[in-house]
């Protein structure tokens, strides 16, 4: 028997209702997750059942897409979603579209054979969940006996005596290379798209499919994962969803959003059993209590109250934000030959080359080149960093590219020195010498003594956002005798930018071409790496040839 609403202990703040004048395979679902092991909770059969209502009027599911945002650990994502990539797996046969026929008066579509394709945050991840949680799952259930597993790197899938199949993929929106239809589209960990290719990538394998359905999953990510405005593919589809219910809407789209009201108390439990449908049942309220006094609170409030962070910087300690905003100059530009840095993300989902050398004042200059400029702001992945690079290079004439060899960049090493181009590739000492230097030349500790030196060398900067965002995250890491490297406060890959610029001043150290005197500067122009017109110098500043702007 369903619960409402009403009747549920822990109801979503935004949760599209029943329908009791439509029937549901939810029955038929919690059937299924009973053989797993694992009986559906309250709010998963509500959800379940909602999700598998049929439309009286065409006998078909009445959702092609279901969204389910709720706090991490205590929603229940993954025992939900098994049960119901099982159901699809098993469920969709000739038993099916005889009840209906018999029960609706409609004669269906026969699903056929059905095809599951579930995504997480990397297609790594994804693969892992799929073989690790999904597999070993059904492997001690009574399915067992029904599916075989193939293992093969990149063409891994769950094969169905009834010719059902159930795969990870990437999260670029290709089916795992399958070519296939899809019935099943599986997003999970939404938060972590940068935006909607994944889903754009897998809607039109699923339009000719009569029983098609999305699930999307995910909690709300806290700073220490993703800044506030990173995550627009989870933003709209909360923004939508709640905008439906409100409006009343019970088709399309079933949507669910587990979170506490805005005037609660973050630290009471009273708030916590309010959102967090799996207290009591999964995860007991001192593991909640621990974690909030753990955490820091505006992570805390996302992820387990699903309140969306405000967009605000965390206060800077690797230096003062007013620091930082002090040696904001748009007009500073290197002056001779630059270094380059490359840097990527993990998942290698993001990548940022970092451009440095001495200024004509002798003073240092460090950006990120791009992207932001050529290369579209915000675009993803890492296919155009080589193409883009060998341009800066033959551009700027730079003097080396710097790769830290541990990071995931190392991959463009070898690539880079067959095509003949100086290669440096820092050992943590020189790291963590490098972060010093860029220490050292914000300024963060000078004084006005006596030893203090009358002509300090300085770091400018362009203002750019990703490396003031990745510096209010930065903090220092002891390494011993006095020296540290900058590493990230929780865990995330923001600080590549920040990286970018400490390598490519590490490389133009190293190299240090000696062709940044003002005296050698007359008659002399050089391409302005960040809108690539010509500039000369003017008494000590670099401006350019055709308007004499020190800006671009």
């Amino acid at each position: 028997m369903t619960a409402t609403l009403t009747e549920l202990t822990c109801p979503p703040l935004y949760g599209t209702p029943r329908s009791p004048d439509r029937p549901t395979l939810g029955g038929q679902l919690a059937a299924v997750a009973d053989r797993l092991g694992k009986p559906l909770m309250p709010h998963q059969r509500h959800i379940a059942d909602v999700a598998l209502e049929l439309d009286p009027e065409t006998g078909l599911l009445a959702y092609s897409e279901v969204v389910v945002i709720g706090p991490r650990q205590a929603t229940g994502k993954t025992e939900l979603l098994s049960p119901v990539m099982t159901h699809r797996c098993v469920g969709f046969g000739d038993p099916l579209t005889r009840w209906i026929r018999q029960h609706l008066g409609h004669v269906v579509p026969e699903p056929g054979p059905q095809t599951v394709v579930y995504t997480a945050q990397t297609a790594d991840d994804a693969r892992k969940k799929w073989r690790d949680v999904h597999v070993a799952r059904l492997e001690k259930s009574v399915y067992r006996r029904q599916f075989t597993p193939r293992l093969r790197l990149n063409a891994e899938a769950m094969i169905w005596r009834n010719g059902s199949r159930w795969s990870p993929a990437s999260t670029t929106g290709k089916t795992a290379g399958t070519g296939d239809s899809i019935d099943v589209p599986v997003i999970d960990e939404a938060w972590s798209r940068p935006d909607s290719r994944t889903e754009l990538g897998m809607r039109p394998a699923s339009m000719t499919r009569p029983w098609r359905q999305m699930w999307v999953m995910s909690m709300i990510p806290g700073l220490s994962r993703a800044m506030p405005g990173t995550w627009p593919y989870l933003a709209h589809k909360r923004q939508v969803g709640r905008a439906r219910v409100a409006a009343g809407m019970t088709s399309g789209t079933a949507f669910f959003d587990f979170s506490a009201a805005p005037d609660l108390d973050p630290g009471d439990p009273q708030t916590w059993w309010s959102c967090m449908p799996g207290l009591g049942h999964t995860v007991p309220e001192k593991a909640i209590r621990e974690d909030y006094e753990a955490m820091d609170l505006v992570d805390f409030c996302a992820e387990y109250l699903g309140w969306e962070p405000m967009v605000t910087t965390p206060k800077w300690r690797l230096i003062r934000q007013e620091t930082w905003e002090n040696l904001h100059d748009p007009a500073s530009a290197v002056h001779g030959r630059p270094a380059l840095a490359v840097e990527m993300a993990r998942d290698r989902s993001r990548g940022v080359i970092g451009v440095a050398g001495r200024r004509a004042d002798r003073h240092w200059h460090a950006a990120v080149a791009e992207p932001g400029y050529q290369v579209p702001a915000g675009v993803t992945g890492v296919e155009w960093m080589m193409p883009r690079l060998l341009e800066l290079i033959d551009e700027a004439d730079a003097v080396a590219v710097v790769i830290d060899p541990r990071r995931p960049a190392n991959s463009l090493i070898a690539p880079l020195r067959n095509r003949g181009v100086t290669v440096l590739t820092p050992n943590q000492q020189e790291v963590a010498a490098a972060c010093g230097r860029f220490y050292d030349a914000t300024g963060e500790d000078a004084d006005a003594t006596d030893d203090a030196p009358a002509d300090p060398t300085r770091l400018f900067h362009l203002g750019q956002a990703s490396v003031a965002r990745a510096l209010g995250a930065a903090v220092k890491l002891d390494v011993g005798e006095g020296a540290f490297t900058i590493v990230k406060r929780g865990s995330g890959d923001e600080l590549i930018d920040l990286y970018a610029l400490i390598l490519a001043m590490h490389g133009h150290e190293v190299m240090d071409p000696g062709d940044y005197d003002i005296a050698d500067s007359v008659d002399q122009t050089v391409p302005c790496l960040v809108c690539g017109r010509q500039l000369y110098c003017n008494n000590g500043q670099w401006v350019h040839c055709d308007d004499d702007s020190g800006q671009c």
